[in-house]
């Protein structure tokens, strides 16, 4: 009974977390339009299910903060009391503490919080329209007593049955689940172990396709080779498959992170005394996990960033001809296998002279390197360890801390951030992040005497060029393409591992990370793969050119560039 009454648990925390996180923006939403009594509803019986659940199980800190703030609920959707932003306030400070009890439910910490103070706040919200209309009230009180008593019956029978009726619940309910609903929660590990023995696969995979493809070279004519390499061929088509199935397993839609942004902006612009309009859309665009768990806190720091830096005062912007009210635009959709989340504001834009100013006084460039930096490398010192234009700390910014977490996070989803910004107009950071995480496709090369993998999606074309089309430009080797001069650097030299080649020919690959374009001279082009990803333990993936490694066909070990890491390190961002 104990692993039941465990299970019971865990679906409850999993149901409330859920639940929560519907509230924030509902509030918000609220708050904007003005009263409106369907979306009171909703949040009411999500406060009440709460609380019927936490009753039957025992968690009284639980039930006494959701009765309070349901309390305040049910007059306020009847409209005994006044809507106003500090009862709003005091409703979003229930659910954070309701966040934080059923942390120390999950956590079995068996630890209890002081929540006298809010219990106070809910019930001081109740004085407000105490002499409304009785009969009215009366009306009300009873209709709403008969719905509270049936669904809270409702709720605690439901558990109950599920406590002593374990095993026949579970046969009776789950089929009409699957009918109904066609969904089953499956813990996170599992789908991660399934993930990873399919990454096994498709290792194993490559290293037969090498195999077969040796013997049929050397045994053409043998039938039996023949049937292993149509063997092999399905086995490949059935790999294939399956990776896309169990990729589609952890893909969920963007707005789990999005939903949390309405309540944050809400929030920060109230504290500095802006009002800022919040747009959100490509809200069900669909990512990995893994990139669900690291796209948070970087949003949250540039988020953060437009309102305190970026979003000027409402008289600032009033002189300026503008709307009193800032906006804020965050959008996400995909792009090809890549997925692009914007965040735009409308606010002053970052000023480039300001950014040199900063990063001269705090040794980061010389005076003569920032004369010769174009304007992007100069928005790109925003990003390092350290670096505020802000002069003295808040609570909100100045430590030098945000861009560095945002470049940190997204280089580890493999990513990287571009970002336009134009004086008195306003700003935008463009994140570009891999669809998935874990197989990716790849072009093998040859440099010096190692074997790497480059990631396609970074690739835009590969050229075979004599040794005299690269010429020396202000003291960087360049080559023109088709009239495009771009800078060329020996793969060899960036990793440290030298060959002799007597060749007068090289192999050049086009490497584009959005705006910014190089090439790589390499020895040898072994062809495309699709690869797993590996992490090397004790690599720091945010000041170095490698994403990790991979297991070829032939059973070698290859190192997988990070393509983006070496135009930083070519930048002087990093040091080799």
């Amino acid at each position: 009974m104990s692993d039941d009454f465990d299970e019971i648990i865990s679906e409850f925390l999993t149901e409330a977390e859920e639940s929560l996180d519907k509230i924030d923006p509902l509030f918000v939403e609220i708050e904007k339009k003005g009263y409106d009594k369907d979306l009171l509803n909703e949040i009411f019986r999500i406060m009440h299910t709460i609380k019927g659940a936490a009753g039957f199980l025992g968690f009284q800190q639980v039930v006494d903060v959701a009765h309070s703030a349901e309390n305040v609920l049910k007059k306020l959707r009847d409209g005994e009391i006044t809507f106003t932003k500090e009862l709003i306030d005091v409703i979003l400070h229930s659910v954070d503490m309701l966040r934080i009890l059923l942390e120390h439910i999950k956590l079995k910490d068996g630890e209890q919080e002081d929540i006298s103070s809010l219990l106070k706040d809910l019930d001081a919200l109740l004085t407000d329209g105490q002499e409304a209309c009785e009969v009215h009230c009366q009306t009300i009180e009873t209709e709403s007593t008969v719905e509270n008593t049936t669904e809270q019956a409702s709720v605690s029978g439901e558990i109950v049955e599920k406590i002593c009726h374990v095993n026949e619940t579970k046969e009776k309910v789950q089929p009409e689940r699957r009918e109904s609903q066609q969904t089953l929660r499956v813990d996170v590990s599992k789908l991660d172990k399934v993930m990873d023995l399919t990454g096994e696969v498709v290792l194993v995979r490559n290293r037969l396709l090498n195999i077969v493809s040796y013997l049929e070279l050397k045994y053409s004519d043998d039938p039996f080779v023949h049937n292993l390499f149509e063997t092999v061929s399905f086995l490949d088509l059935v790999t294939s498959d399956m990776q896309i199935a169990v990729m589609k397993m952890r893909m969920q839609p963007i707005k789990k992170v999005f939903g949390k942004f309405p309540r944050l902006v809400r929030d920060i612009s109230g504290s500095l005394g802006k009002e800022v309009n919040l747009k959100i859309s490509g809200e069900d665009t669909e990512v990995d996990k893994s990139v669900i768990e690291h796209i948070g806190d970087p949003l949250v720091h540039i988020i953060r960033n437009s309102i305190d830096h970026g979003i000027e005062p409402m008289d600032d912007r009033r002189l300026k001809g503008k709307d009193e009210k800032g906006l804020i635009e965050i959008m996400a959709y995909q792009k090809g296998n890549q997925i692009v989340i914007e965040v735009r504001d409308d606010g002053k834009g970052i000023d480039l002279n300001k950014v040199k100013e900063k990063a001269i006084s705090k040794g980061l460039i010389t005076l003569e390197e920032a004369g010769r930096m174009s304007e992007n490398e100069i928005i790109n010192l925003i990003f390092q360890p350290g670096f505020s234009t802000v002069d003295v700390a808040t609570e909100l910014s100045g430590r030098g801390v945000g861009m560095d977490v945002v470049k940190t996070n997204i280089s580890r989803l493999n990513g990287y951030v571009e970002v336009n910004t134009k004086k008195g107009e306003g700003t935008c950071f463009k994140i570009i992040i891999p669809l998935t995480l874990a197989i990716i496709q790849v072009l093998m090369v040859g440099a010096g005497k190692a074997q790497y993998a480059i990631p396609l999606t970074n690739i835009e074309e590969t050229l075979k060029i004599s040794k005299k089309d690269i010429t020396g430009v202000a003291g960087t080797n360049v080559i023109n393409i088709r009239g495009r001069v771009l800078p060329i650097y020996e793969l060899s030299l960036i990793t440290g591992i030298n060959g002799s080649n007597d060749d007068p020919y090289r192999y050049v690959v086009v490497v584009s990370i959005g705006e910014v374009k190089f090439c790589l001279a390499l020895d040898e082009l072994l062809g495309q793969e699709e690869i797993v990803i590996k992490n090397i333990d004790g690599l720091q993936t945010d000041s170095s050119y490698v994403l990790g490694a991979t297991i070829t066909g032939e059973g070698k070990v290859v190192l997988i560039l990070d393509p983006a890491g070496i135009s930083r390190y070519k930048l002087g961002l990093i040091k080799n």
